[in-house]
């Protein structure tokens, strides 16, 4: 299959002809063709059997995984970002897509550069004046590169996803970030909290990111209770590749992004940032006409302030680890204080997971979201696999 792949695969301008050329330079909508091109019809392989078995050899040849922004956000598949109202999760999202297009480093990450195709469905009026106060505060000459989508589209409907996907592939943006803002709107009429319409949703968003390589970037809401994530059925987190969450503290003052989840890396320590505030000139009564623009903080800047937490499962697992702690005999693991007892983050898992009221299946996905949850807040630390209090 290797063979059959490099054969499909084009010399590029500057020689690329190795698969693995193409994933380094961001060209991943080429392999994506390739593969296409390549692939058995009717589901069989090369040999004529419908599964190939890859040697340790073959399987070390494959292109490796790659990055939009390092740590963060994949350069395939599909991501959440999510957050409560007013948290500035859509300012997040639109600063993120404005430094992939413009190749920068975002909050010290590095970025690989890509299209962005931004398909904005709360409020095109709102969508512009964030474009516009971001483009007069940072944006480059590579605008260009972002492109906007303001018309009223869903992801449950198959001629809505063809007829995306060709515009897409006309605008040449295939193989780089699509975001949907948000998936509420995106989705009308479907029951968030039903597996079924959920499986829907998934699926639509899968099928998005076959046609159009890349990256699907979802933007949504947490729940009620923020302490249990994703707002609707617990089949999406699973479904993702990587999951952002925003938070805002109940004095507004202080916000902050945080990798929640990522298949192939690791969780991230919150991220604090401000909104500033950019005047874009006046309407038809001399009022001031504004927006914001994210401004990155310094960790050292701004001490993290612990919070209640918020919900049931996150009091019941700081009880149990708080507990857990006590009758630990480790100390000064993973950078905690010498003498401040620590336990590893699977032994954080199961303790919780034991005393959540969730079904059996779901305990440790709930008691990964209810720590990640705790330490966000400030409650526990976080560090090479160990749990402490901080």
């Amino acid at each position: 299959m290797t063979e059959i792949l490099r054969a499909q695969v084009p010399r590029g301008a500057h020689g690329e002809k190795d698969p693995n050329d193409y994933a380094k330079a961001g060209k991943i909508h080429v392999l994506h063709e390739a593969i296409e091109r390549a692939r058995p019809m009717d589901g069989e392989s090369e040999n004529g059997k419908r599964f190939h078995l890859l040697t340790p050899e073959e399987l070390a040849a494959l292109p490796l995984g790659d990055y939009r922004i390092k740590r963060v956000l994949p350069s395939t598949g599909v991501a959440v970002i999510y957050g409560p109202p007013k948290s500035g999760k859509t300012f997040v999202v639109l600063d993120a897509a404005g430094a992939i297009t413009e190749g920068r480093d975002w909050f010290g990450y590095r970025t690989r550069s890509c299209a962005v195709v931004y398909i904005g469905l709360e409020g095109q009026a709102g969508l512009t004046q964030r474009w516009q106060a971001y483009a007069r505060i940072k944006a480059n000459t590579r605008q260009s590169e972002l492109r906007f989508i303001t018309a009223p589209w869903s992801i449950l409907a198959t001629g809505d996803l063809a007829e995306l996907a060709d515009a897409v592939r006309a605008a040449g943006c295939a193989g780089g970030v699509v975001i949907v803002d948000t998936l509420n709107a995106a989705s009308p009429g479907a029951d968030e909290n039903s597996s079924v319409d959920m499986g829907r949703i998934i699926e639509g968003a899968k099928q998005l990111q076959r046609e159009v390589g890349g990256l699907v970037w979802l933007v949504h809401h947490s729940g009620k209770d923020t302490g249990r994530g994703l707002r609707g059925h617990s089949s999406l987190t699973g479904a993702v590749d990587a999951i952002i969450e925003v938070t805002r503290d109940e004095s507004g003052d202080r916000r902050e992004w945080r990798v929640e989840r990522a298949k192939d890396g690791p969780e991230s320590d919150p991220w604090p940032f401000a909104l500033s505030v950019v005047e874009l000139g006046e309407d038809g009564d001399g009022d001031p006409i504004t927006s914001c623009v994210v401004e990155p903080k310094d960790r050292e800047e701004t001490p993290r302030t612990k919070r209640k937490p918020p919900g049931g499962n996150q009091k019941l697992a700081l009880k149990a680890i708080e507990v857990a702690l006590k009758a630990s005999g480790e100390y000064g693991q993973g950078g905690a204080p010498e003498f401040r007892p620590c336990i590893s983050f699977d032994k954080a898992i199961e303790v919780t997971a034991a005393v959540l009221p969730v079904e059996k299946d779901r305990q440790r996905e709930r008691a990964r979201l209810a720590i990640n949850g705790l330490v966000g807040a400030g409650h526990l630390a976080y560090r090479e696999e160990w749990i402490w209090v901080p």
